[in-house]
């Protein structure tokens, strides 16, 4: 159900975009951007924080803020956000979007953290989320390069279902704890994208390059499986 919520999302919001390009014209985001930020501060703490004898306990705090820092600090390095948007500059990308919008739209903590959530547990909250967010995205990306950016959706829903094939047939490493860190962290990514979307282009956080974050998380669960 999430799979198909996202994919419409970003299908028919291309398409109604193209179709009603010269009657679109959204300059302020505000609204939709703290909207975003809440859902991830919401998301975040629910995963993040637990209840022990009537205290709240922040017991996956340290993981998920060494994975945000050194994920982030790899990112950097690696410089992963500004190689994967220099693909957008080319002629091609330009002309049709599709680039942009498969970046935009395939890239991300919910994309990742989604399917894994859905494979394990069925919940499709994050995917329908994501699909929720999508929409108005897509619409812009419609008006601004036409209804040729809805095919971006394939491409998206594919990577989806490929983690979620992945989660399942890792599932005896994944547990209750990772998953809690890994929606964590992809609400945090969530978070920046809504804080980008109102602050001054100097101050904006390239919350692509948080994504070696969630890799790290996996890692350490796996050695912890396997030598302790």
């Amino acid at each position: 159900m999430g799979f198909l919520v996202d994919a419409c999302s970003i299908f028919f919001g291309g398409i109604l975009g193209g179709i009603f390009s010269k009657k679109i014209n959204i300059k302020n985001y505000s609204a939709l951007s703290i909207a975003i930020m809440l859902i991830s501060i919401v998301g975040l703490l629910e995963n993040i924080l637990s209840i022990s004898n009537g205290k709240i306990v922040g017991e996956h705090t340290v993981i998920v803020t060494v994975a945000l820092v050194a994920g982030c600090a790899i990112g950097d390095a690696l410089k992963i956000e500004d190689k994967l948007f220099s693909l957008s500059k080319t002629q091609n990308a330009v002309k049709n979007g599709l680039i942009d919008s498969v970046l935009f739209f395939g890239i991300g903590g919910l994309q990742i953290s989604g399917p894994v959530l859905y494979a394990l547990q069925g919940d499709s909250f994050q995917l329908i989320l994501k699909g929720v967010i999508d929409f108005p995205f897509a619409l812009m990306l419609g008006a601004a390069y036409g209804k040729k950016i809805s095919l971006s959706a394939f491409v998206v829903v594919s990577a989806q279902i490929l983690i979620a094939a992945l989660a399942c047939f890792l599932g005896d490493f994944i547990s209750n704890n990772l998953l809690c860190q890994l929606c964590s962290l992809g609400y945090l990514i969530l978070f920046f994208s809504g804080f980008n979307m109102v602050c001054a282009p100097k101050n904006k956080i390239k919350n692509i390059n948080i994504l070696p974050g969630i890799f790290l998380i996996i890692i350490y669960h796996v050695l912890m499986e396997v030598f302790f």
